[in-house]
């Protein structure tokens, strides 16, 4: 007779124990799951991060070539005016080398023509020194 209330409480936590034993095989199961949810969202975490770190990279070169193209027509219409003010020097200082060949050509001209001047003098000069020598020697002869 002692042994049936032993026996009835073996029973009793043999079934607890396999109770506890399922619930323990359910709990490390649904842990199991779990951990391989947090692997797979980790994942998808780690894959997230680099596509943002993409997006961001790409989203500051896209800023900066904004900035560039906002800034390009400033830095343009800056080239232009110097371009133009060159072009504007350029054109002056042909205009004055035109004008100093100009300036050049007539002056050798003037002196071309000072040389033949002298020469014609020389010339005359030598045919009157001759004819006063020759004048003096007859003058001599008398």
């Amino acid at each position: 007779q002692r042994l049936v209330p032993s026996r009835f409480e073996v029973d009793a936590a043999t079934l607890r124990a396999e109770t506890a034993e399922d619930k323990v095989k359910h709990l490390e199961q649904t842990l199991r799951e779990k951990d391989n949810d947090i692997k797979s969202l980790q994942h998808k975490l780690d894959t997230s991060e680099e596509a943002l770190d993409k997006a961001e990279a790409g989203l500051r070169e896209a800023n900066e070539t904004c900035v560039f193209l906002f800034v390009l027509p400033s830095l343009l219409n800056g080239i232009c005016a110097e371009m133009l003010r060159t072009f504007c020097s350029l054109r002056s200082l042909d205009a004055k080398a035109e004008l100093a060949e100009r300036q050049q050509m007539v002056a050798e001209k003037e002196r071309d023509q000072w040389e033949a001047k002298c020469e014609a003098t020389d010339a005359k000069y030598n045919a009157a020194k001759i004819e006063l020598d020759n004048l003096v020697g007859e003058m001599e002869g008398l």
